[in-house]
Order: structure tokens, then sequence, then C-alpha cells
């Protein structure tokens, strides 16, 4: 199951930076986030938004407990609909109810082959996103401060 979720994650990268290269306006976040005294959030991006109201959010988890947990994805509010997304390769994708986060595992979801993808991003005021991250039946809630900004046509 292991080299399975290992296939899966490299997979998965590949597909969404695919997805950004096609995005025209940028909302993005680099900070860290304390989920617990022993969970991390670190390098929190969000991709560009597509016409269609889509984009994704990419991680570090780092697990530093000495416990096994069980990431089931961020949740943001006002959006229609969050999930966590692995690539399969060749533009396959599936969707993913939970990951399971080792003691002293480090969880990339780097948009190539894990990522959360989220389907009507509400446009941030004051540049932050609210949004909760669920681990297990736990649910914490958390700021994502991003901005946004049009790149260069051309």
């Amino acid at each position: 199951m292991d080299r399975l979720e290992g296939s899966l994650r490299s997979a998965m990268a590949s597909a969404l930076l695919l997805a950004m290269s096609m995005l025209s306006e940028s909302v993005e976040a680099e900070e860290d986030y304390r989920i617990t005294s022993d969970v991390v959030l670190t390098d929190v991006r969000v991709s560009p938004v597509k016409p269609s109201g889509r984009a994704e959010i990419m991680f570090v988890l780092e697990n530093g407990s000495a416990e096994r947990i069980r990431f089931g994805g961020i949740a943001v509010t006002g959006a229609r609909r969050s999930r966590i997304v692995a690539s399969l390769g060749n533009g396959a994708t599936t969707t993913l109810d939970s990951v399971p986060v080792a003691p002293g595992e480090v969880l990339s979801a780097d948009g190539e082959a894990l990522w959360i993808e989220v389907d009507g991003l509400p446009s941030p005021p004051g540049g932050m996103i609210e949004a909760t991250v669920k681990f297990g039946t736990a649910v914490i809630p958390f700021s994502l401060t991003v901005s946004r900004e049009s790149k260069p046509s051309g």
C-alpha cells in the first residue's frame, strides 16, 4: 500500500504543473501554519484561478507527532467544492478521501502528484481565505493569506 501511495504522489505532481502553466490570474501564499503542536503546513500556495473558478492548493505537511495521522483535505469557506486529487499518470486523476501520514513523514502536495482542487474559489477580501484542515475526525480552522496578481500578457 505504501508503494502505491508513493507512486500516486509522484504521478500527481506532473498534472498540476501542466494545469498551472495554463492559468492567467495568480493567487499565492507562502506562510507556515502550525495546525497542532506537532503538525505543520509549510510552503502553502494557491494556483492561479482558472476562468472556471477552479484553483489548486499545494503545501507540505510535516507530521512531527509520534502517531500516524490521516489527512482528510482542506475545505475553503465559500468555495463550492474542495477535494484531494492524485495523479495516476497520462493525464488521469483520482479523488482520495484521505492520505495517511506516518510519524516523522513529510507529505508533499506539490501539485504534480497530489493537490487540493477547489471549485468556486472566492475572491479573498483583504487577502484572507478561511479554510479548515481535516485530520481523521478533527477539523482545524485556519486563515490562508493570499494575494491576487495578474501575470503580464504576451
